[in-house]
């Protein structure tokens, strides 16, 4: 039995944490013991738990812009040694034979792991650009302080590398996969509770509220079309904001309320079951202005059998063919997304087809086994 201590910054549903979801349920249990350490309560930890996954939680240690200010610098030697402690208690007696930080954000695992000398797997879900004091400093860090380095697309493998070509012979690409749970989402009920008639386009943006997931820019986009005489429209944007950060949600609302397509545009909190979003839309939107370094909901509205229109750079580029499963935009502008839309709200028979041929190309090559058999497989080698 191979037992694997996982680190997680997070305790909510997105992107990076639902790709920590998925490994750990889906690994085989008769070969590795997962024990998962989070830093808070939630739905993360509640979905673990009813899988049957050892959950603790622990005060970790993560890097932020506050972190690096001289108030975080000062503090940070006392919450590393808090946090280590922890950890010891929680594993005492347990051989640990390798540890998995899922994140840049969490050090707390890569601090233990040398301290303990065990082998650490650092798992990069980011590609970071600014401040350029973290785009310098994150990967000299990783190489100090990780045997092995995997990435989640080759967009944040070649970020990696070419920040620090030294780590580059450590570092390797796994891509995120998924498997859609086999229920039958309620996608009818959720149209008509947002009074969505039938022969209205439905437009699913799903993330993260932040400075740079795109919503602000579909909401421009959707005034441009109302403006054009695209009334038939209307757009869903369901996610929250990030812990300690609500001032992007309450500045969504605002923008929202204030527009000339506001009866056209439903804002909804996060939904820890997404499917009936992804069932009831017609088109997948991910507008991302910075380059994601993966882009799970991609993922997710492929299995849904739906066309993803997607920012052209980053990770993206990896999972959308142009053309063939949707259609990618130059980032960042709104004529070119505005344009997208049109095309695919004019062709249902497009839609259909695109959403059926991303769909296969989920399942061929973003499943959640050839994700998991690919960490067994690092696993196995420590």
């Amino acid at each position: 039995m191979i037992n694997i201590l996982f680190i997680h910054q997070s305790s909510d549903l997105y992107g990076s944490d639902n790709a920590l979801l998925y490994l750990v349920r889906g690994i085989d249990k008769q070969k590795f013991r997962p024990i998962v350490l989070l830093p808070s309560k939630g739905p993360l930890e509640e979905a673990l738990l009813s899988s049957g996954i050892e959950v603790h939680i622990v005060p970790l240690v993560t890097i932020a812009r506050g972190t690096l200010r001289l108030l975080g610098l000062l503090r940070l030697p006392f919450l590393a040694i808090r946090s280590l402690r922890t950890i010891n208690k929680i594993v005492a007696g347990i051989p640990i034979d390798a540890v998995h930080s899922n994140t840049l954000a969490v050090i707390s695992g890569a601090l233990w792991a040398r301290y303990k000398n065990v082998y650490h797997i650092w798992h990069v879900h980011e590609i970071i650009e600014h401040p350029v004091l973290f785009k310098r400093l994150f990967p000299k860090i990783v190489r100090f302080l990780s045997d092995r380095v995997v990435t989640n697309s080759r967009a944040t493998q070649n970020w990696l590398v070419t920040t620090d070509p030294k780590i580059s012979s450590r570092t390797s690409c796994i891509w995120n996969g998924i498997e859609r749970p086999p229920t039958v989402s309620p996608a009818a009920a959720f149209r008509q509770e947002l009074g969505i008639a039938d022969d209205d386009v439905l437009v699913a943006l799903v993330g993260r509220i932040n400075r740079w997931k795109g919503q602000f820019l579909l909401v421009n986009a959707a005034e441009a079309l109302l403006r054009k005489g695209h009334d038939n429209i209307q757009y869903v944007l369901a996610g929250s904001a990030p812990p300690g950060q609500d001032h992007f949600k309450n500045a969504l609302l605002e923008r929202v309320a204030g527009s000339p397509a506001k009866d056209r545009i439903h804002v909804l909190d996060f939904r820890q079951d997404i499917w009936p979003v992804w069932d009831a839309c017609d088109i997948a939107v991910v507008p991302s202005t910075e380059p994601e370094p993966f882009g799970l909901t991609a993922l997710e509205a492929m299995a849904a059998g739906k066309p993803v229109i997607a920012a052209g750079h980053g990770g993206l580029k990896e999972i959308v063919v142009d053309g063939e499963t949707g259609f990618l935009f130059e980032p960042r502008n709104i004529s070119d997304l505005e344009e997208k839309i049109i095309r695919l709200a004019a062709h249902p028979t497009l839609r259909r087809e695109m959403g059926e041929r991303g769909k296969i190309r989920q399942e061929e090559l973003f499943s959640l086994r050839q994700y998991v058999s690919s960490f067994e497989t690092v696993y196995q080698r420590v």
